[in-house]
């Protein structure tokens, strides 16, 4: 019957269909990357964060004087806050994951078939600097521990479990080669991409993104010296039983520690000019770099656009149904006549729209596939450089399609519900005579 009334229409119809499928291709964009935002924001937990509430962050200073400023006093300073009864691991970093962060996009493969690649963020960590303890990084069962993933040699790279998969398609790879490719203008000049560094696999961890907004896992870190010129953090990882607020103000204040109240001292944390000037919980941290990091505005951008988008496509929606079903009042009438009741109409009304609502979604969704396929996914300016392995902020893509596929059909029928509500209403509630004039 709702396939008969389609029909019947088609004309009518066909256009109200293309406009649907119009804004079907249209809205799987903002429906998309605003899903992955919130997902991302809101949702999914950035490294560092494993057990935040023993994590506290401190800022390394420098203070004039005849006292030298170098890499000894650095890490003089350092093993003066590794030292606090209260604290079970320390690392120094120009930043760490899930704050700003020295990362670049690279271009990886396995060194025994480079047909296999992907896209990754590859960032540093200091050797020896307890940074996989410290950060909350978790090793995958069959790699090395995290302890021996922070003494990781030149020459090593840790990677996630999704750069793995998708370079060798497995997870186990601990000791296996990859390269890093050079696929600049320059390269490219000379007779295509060159082999930049190769890297032996020291270990996997768990996925895990640089930044709260970044879309894919695909990450690798490598072993550096921690630059001395620059002005470094220090991530501190507290005992469980330590309570993060109260060892903040104490430090703060410049008041005994607890494990010193005994003692009556004081702790100076001073090595040279190197001074730990200020400290705060992770979380305060975190809600202070949310003022200044893009990644709420672009979600709360997101967000308007598409609240934006979807009222116009109300509006759009109440128009066209207020012309169609006006055509069809003596059909209504006709019914009306029979006996059909309010309901009834009502209800074969909003059949037909959902019934064509979810074609023009399966047309739309099939249609920006096409673009995510052959386009977002493989090309070569994409996050994922043709990855083998085309993973997203789910397990794979294909899941996070139908998801997302799932969500603009049940957000269009709701719209779609809005539009033709005011219409539909006022055709069942004519009375049979009424309806019968337009004959």
């Amino acid at each position: 019957m709702i396939f008969k009334n389609l029909w019947s229409h088609r004309k009518q119809n066909g256009w109200i269909f293309a406009e649907i499928t119009l804004i079907a291709v249209l809205s799987f964009y903002f429906i998309d990357h605003f899903v992955i935002s919130t997902y991302n924001i809101y949702f999914c937990r950035p490294a560092g964060e494993f057990e935040r509430e023993h994590l506290v962050v401190g800022q390394v200073g420098q203070v004039p004087g005849p006292d030298s400023v170098s890499t000894a006093t650095l890490y003089a300073l350092r093993d003066q806050i590794r030292a606090l009864p209260e604290v079970q691991h320390v690392h120094l970093s120009v930043g760490f994951i899930g704050d700003e962060y020295m990362d670049y996009l690279s271009t990886y493969s396995s060194e025994a078939d480079s047909s296999r690649r992907c896209g990754a963020r590859e960032g540093w960590f200091g050797r020896n600097e307890q940074y996989f303890e410290t950060q909350g990084l978790t090793a995958i069962e069959g790699s090395p521990s995290a302890e021996e993933l922070s003494n990781c040699p030149d020459g090593g790279a840790v990677i996630t479990r999704s750069v793995a998969r998708a370079l060798f398609g497995t997870d186990q790879v601990t000791g296996r080669r990859m390269v890093e490719w050079d696929f600049s203008d320059r390269a490219l000049q000379d007779g295509g991409p060159q082999i930049r560094n190769r890297y032996t696999i020291a270990g996997v961890v768990e996925d895990f993104r640089f930044s709260s907004y970044e879309r894919y896992a695909y990450s690798i870190l490598t072993p550096r010296p921690t630059p001395v010129y620059l002005t470094p953090k220090v991530l501190i990882r507290l005992k469980p039983e330590v309570d993060a607020e109260a060892f903040v103000n104490h430090l703060q204040a410049g008041l005994p520690l607890p494990s010193e109240r005994s003692g009556g001292g004081q702790t100076l944390l001073r090595a040279g000019n190197h001074i730990l000037a200020s400290v705060m919980t992770y979380n305060d941290y975190m809600k202070q770099r949310a003022q200044s990091n893009d990644s709420d505005v672009i979600a709360t951008l997101l967000g308007i656009l598409l609240a934006v988008f979807l009222l116009n496509v109300v509006l759009g929606t109440l128009g066209t149904y207020w012309l169609q079903i006006r055509k069809r009042t003596e059909d209504i009438g006709i019914m009306r006549s029979f006996g059909a009741k309010r309901r009834n109409i009502f209800w074969m009304i909003w059949l037909e729209a959902a019934l064509l609502t979810l074609l023009a979604c399966l047309l739309g969704q099939f249609i920006w596939l096409q673009f995510a396929v052959n386009i977002e996914l493989s090309d070569g300016l994409s996050m994922t450089y043709a990855s083998v392995a085309k993973k997203d902020w789910v397990n794979t893509f294909w899941l996070h399609y139908l998801i997302i596929c799932v969500i603009q059909y049940l957000l269009l029928l709701v719209v779609v519900t809005l539009g033709i509500l005011v219409p539909a209403w006022r055709a069942a509630w004519k009375q049979p005579v009424e309806a019968l004039q337009h004959l």
